[in-house]
């Protein structure tokens, strides 16, 4: 479960295009961030499948889930960003073909443009397929849809199984884990009607509704995409949308943000927390981006989950990322995205009074890194959770959650 938003130019605080995403997967499924160089190659091998190399690719900064090749969201170097959502559709589901992570990627090392990265995806998806298992731990599998943007334009893309539509949007949008798109598309796939009725779908007579034909109504009201969406939407425009007031939509827990919401069921939670109910195993924040696009974009990241309790720090495409390490599925200390699991575990004991406690120093942080230097501002966020750690460690009561002791002992944090 995932939330991605947009605000075009018309209608961001500067006129820039300002861009977000959660990644949202399994609870202990560590998110690397790199930056990928521009290279070439005979054959690009996604996770489950290969396709023909492109002559040249560009360099991205990519957000993936440690074992795929494939990225969950990502920025390249001409200012493109894109990130992905499950949807839940009643096209057949295969056994393999590229993930949306790999289509993610695939478009970002690319694309130059966010209208060729539409036209990229879309042809993939007929050419190659959807497919594969999705979850690190569960064999879990979805079709996509997409927020692809550029300084100028996005763009939303749905999917099912090889069927697809796409439409431009202009103010503020998000998508979460449900189609949205009726008759209103603008681009589509070759042949969209038939394709329905080879999946023994019924596209009716006039100009197809994706949404509706497509649509596997009762698990996307289940996953609470529309909640969710709203929630974005909602925050986002109800003042100019800015850097920070991304960074601070990617933390909610539903509107108005309620902390204790988070340990419930999904309902209108952007800031997802994992717990034992079926609708919440995949629903865990473990990485956050936001970007304002440009020839030289200022992107944001984590680096760690849980948006709520983590500081979003600056990175820079075409730098050397500052030492964060490469986090696998175990803990591993020397890795950023590890280390901070220990201040999560402690945060969930009781996460609305650990929010009361760093809230004010997190906020302050990143009005002050702005502009920082990104080796400058990863050392001071590095300090900054130490000094978290200790605080919580000493002031917040309560138990861990006992599904969450579970997932201790098995990635080995336990007594760590």
């Amino acid at each position: 479960m995932c939330d991605t938003f947009v605000a075009t130019p018309e209608a961001s605080e500067n006129g820039r295009m300002l861009f977000g995403k959660n990644s949202d997967r399994e609870p202990g499924e560590a998110q690397a961030v790199e930056l990928g160089p521009a290279r070439t190659e005979a054959i690009t091998h996604c996770t489950f499948a290969d396709v023909p190399a492109a002559p040249l690719t560009r360099a991205a900064l990519l957000c993936r889930p440690y074992w795929m090749w494939g990225a969950e969201m990502g920025v390249n170097d001409a200012g493109v960003a894109i990130g992905n959502e499950a949807v839940f559709t009643r096209a057949p589901h295969a056994a393999s073909g590229l993930t949306g992570m790999d289509l993610v990627r695939l478009a970002l090392e690319r694309a130059t443009s966010a209208h060729p990265a539409v036209r990229l995806i879309g042809e993939l998806i007929e050419t190659h397929g959807q497919g594969g298992a999705a979850g690190q731990r569960a064999s879990f599998r979805y079709h996509n849809s997409f927020l692809i943007a550029d300084p100028e334009q996005a763009w939303v893309l749905e999917s099912a199984a090889r069927a697809w539509v796409a439409k431009r949007v202009v103010g503020v949008r998000a998508i979460s884990n449900g189609l949205t798109l009726g008759d209103d598309w603008e681009l589509a796939c070759d042949g969209l009607a038939a394709k329905a009725r080879d999946y023994r779908l019924d596209p009716g007579k006039t100009r197809v509704d994706f949404a509706r034909t497509f649509g596997d109504a009762p698990i996307t009201l289940a996953a609470a995409a529309a909640r969710r969406r709203a929630c974005s939407e909602g925050f986002l425009g109800a003042h100019p949308p800015s850097l920070l007031r991304g960074m601070a939509t990617l933390r909610q827990h539903g509107s108005p943000d309620r902390p204790a919401r988070a340990h419930r069921e999904l309902r209108q939670t952007v800031c997802a927390h994992a717990g034992a109910l079926p609708t919440r195993a995949h629903g865990q924040t473990v990485g956050s981006l936001v970007a304002e696009l440009s020839a030289t974009s200022r992107v944001f990241v984590t680096a760690t989950s849980a948006a709520c309790l983590s500081l979003f720090k600056p990175v820079q495409l075409g730098r050397a990322l500052p030492p964060i390490g490469s986090p696998t599925g175990r803990f591993d200390p020397t890795t950023l995205w590890w280390r901070h699991e220990r201040l999560h575990r402690i945060a969930l004991r009781d996460l609305a009074a650990a929010l009361a406690l760093i809230a004010p120093e997190r906020d302050a942080f990143e009005r002050d890194h702005l502009a920082a230097e990104p080796d400058e501002a990863f050392a001071a966020a590095a300090a900054l959770e130490a000094r978290w750690e200790t605080t919580l460690a000493a002031r917040v009561s309560g138990r861990l959650p006992r599904y969450w002791q579970g997932l201790d002992r098995d990635s080995g944090l336990q007594g760590c």
